[in-house]
């Protein structure tokens, strides 16, 4: 069976890497056999190259990798990319095969609501207002991404006062939070579209307390969907090499 290579983005937090890890848990608990690793692309080791490195020295000739990532920015469309290539060209025999991003999975908009009623709210209270946060990027087509899960989010609720906002650009937590009051908002959300706790959705979800009327729901990763969501891109990876090879 393929290798599956599980490729976070990193931090300096460790409750980041291990709840990463502890989704990769379940994946193997629900794949017995599968060789899961985890790679970061930053902060944390092993690295990419290093995990690619290990798997060609065990002799193995094909490896699928899948991204842990939510957004398509810098990580995704150049640096993964050229650490796979530069894996490539330490070992040719080596075929790397990279499924799409986690990205906007229907499977995770659904574990963000599911997130959002396990703080007590309910999906009948029109009364609820939704703030949706993401690290933020300097493209702005990458925040664009998370304003249109939004809407998804509030997909079969009474739920009509949402909003993105992100932990490193604007619009901050603080001002959406102050605006969906302000829209008459009687009880606040703030969801992460993260995947694993860490420093910057530690920073958003202090502004959030702060403010003394909100409450916060947990990160992706304290969803099953999330492992889920990487089995089904591994098995996407690996039905598309199969058909490359056949054709």
């Amino acid at each position: 069976m393929m290798p599956l290579v599980a490729v976070a983005h990193g931090s300096r937090d460790p409750r980041s890497a291990r709840a990463v890890a502890a989704a990769l848990d379940t994946v193997r608990a629900e794949n017995p056999g599968l060789d899961v690793r985890l790679a970061f692309l930053d902060l944390n080791t092993p690295s990419v190259g290093q995990v690619l490195d290990a798997l060609a020295a065990d002799g193995h000739r094909q490896v699928a990798v899948v991204p842990l990532l939510l957004g398509s920015a810098f990580h995704a469309r150049v640096d993964l990319p050229a650490l796979l290539h530069e894996a490539q060209q330490r070992h040719p025999l080596l075929e790397v095969l990279c499924s799409p991003i986690l990205g906007d999975d229907d499977l995770l908009v659904d574990a963000a609501r599911d997130l959002i009623t396990a703080t007590g709210v309910s999906v009948d209270d029109p009364s609820v207002g939704v703030a949706v946060c993401a690290v933020g990027s300097r493209r702005p087509e990458a925040n664009r991404t998370t304003e249109l899960v939004v809407p998804r989010i509030l997909a079969g609720t009474a739920w009509t006062r949402a909003a993105a906002c992100f932990a490193t650009t604007a619009p901050s937590v603080e001002a959406t939070l102050d605006t969906l009051t302000s829209r008459g908002a009687r009880t606040v959300v703030l969801t992460p579209w993260i995947l694993a706790p860490g420093l910057l959705w530690d920073r958003a979800r202090t502004a959030a307390e702060n403010l003394g009327h909100v409450r916060v729901a947990q990160t992706l990763t304290r969803h099953d969907a999330v492992a889920r969501v990487i089995t089904e891109r591994y098995t996407e990876t690996l039905r598309r090499g199969h058909e490359l090879r056949v054709a």
